[in-house]
């Protein structure tokens, strides 16, 4: 083999593990810029303002890079502007309001259980589990109930909240499984750019009509939350350029193993930066939900 080969093949390698370490550290200090940017601006719009600037960035490096031919149907960007309502919205919008009340690190590991529920819908439509997921389910479940009665470890968010957070992995979840059954661009990135576009404007105007925008004081953001919310748009997007890129490049059993690496970086950060408490309720609970969604991943890339 060449020189010019092998130096070609180290970078690769080097690019692929920084990709990675992105998705493993960016995604999972996600909750924690979040739990930052809502201490001052309001979450409906903190959503808003964060995928209606993330959306159009993408878009336009897209046209930079001559990727916006063809031009997505009318029916592809109904498709992923629906799908960007679901996940990010639902998703991503729900556990940010969560995370007004609710600590980082606990909103990390209840939002992981989006694995968990996939396999229920599969369950629901029919399909056969391996033993290793249906043991996964019940383990994840009681993890989530030790969370829910007894994880909040002196935190003042009342059950109601934590409920938020698994709501909002049920959006991401359903909108996943039920998601890929519509049109969409082809390009990834183009849909997912309309998907941030559109749920970007959605919660935008929902602030807006629910007079959360008009309540909220410019003077009032702190500089700390107005930094998690350039991070969250700038750095969060770079990270989902790294996952689509390697979607490209790795097995997807190796790429979805961050589902169990970003709840443990979420929860260590929490700890370290903002003194979240860690009780050992909590820890059981979330040692219980990771071990439930490793299960369900290495069952189900197997399958």
């Amino acid at each position: 083999m060449s020189a010019a080969r092998i130096g070609r093949l180290d970078r690769h390698t080097v690019a692929v593990v920084v990709a990675m370490g992105l998705v493993y550290v960016i995604w999972g200090s996600t909750y924690l810029a979040i739990r930052v940017s809502v201490d001052t601006i309001p979450p409906l719009l903190s959503t808003g303002t964060r995928f209606v600037i993330s959306g159009p960035l993408l878009l336009a490096a897209l046209a930079l890079a001559g990727r916006l031919r063809p031009i997505p149907s009318r029916r592809e960007l109904a498709g992923a502007a629906l799908v960007g309502l679901w996940l990010l919205a639902g998703g991503v919008g729900v556990v940010t309001l969560a995370e007004t009340e609710v600590p980082s690190n606990l909103a990390a590991v209840l939002a992981s259980t989006a694995s968990i529920w996939v396999v229920m819908y599969r369950l629901a439509a029919g399909e056969r589990l391996r033993p290793v997921a249906a043991v996964g389910i019940l383990v994840g479940f009681a993890g989530v109930a030790i969370l829910l009665l007894w994880g909040r470890s002196g935190a003042s968010a009342g059950i109601g909240w934590l409920a938020l957070c698994v709501l909002g992995s049920v959006f991401w979840s359903s909108g996943s499984f039920y998601g890929r059954r519509l049109a969409a661009p082809r390009d990834p990135f183009v849909a997912s750019a309309v998907q941030m576009l559109a749920a970007g404007v959605f919660m935008t105007a929902l602030s807006v009509a629910t007079g959360e925008a008009f309540d909220a004081d410019p003077g009032a953001i702190s500089l700390q939350s107005a930094a998690a919310l350039a991070y969250l748009v700038v750095i969060g997007l770079i990270a989902f350029t790294a996952y689509v890129w390697l979607l490209g490049q790795l097995p997807i059993s190796t790429i979805v193993t961050h589902q169990y690496v970003n709840p443990v970086v979420a929860v260590a950060l929490g700890w370290l930066l903002l003194s979240e408490p860690v009780g050992a309720p909590m820890l059981l609970g979330a040692a219980l939900v990771v071990a439930a969604v490793i299960a369900i991943v290495r069952a189900e890339t197997r399958a």
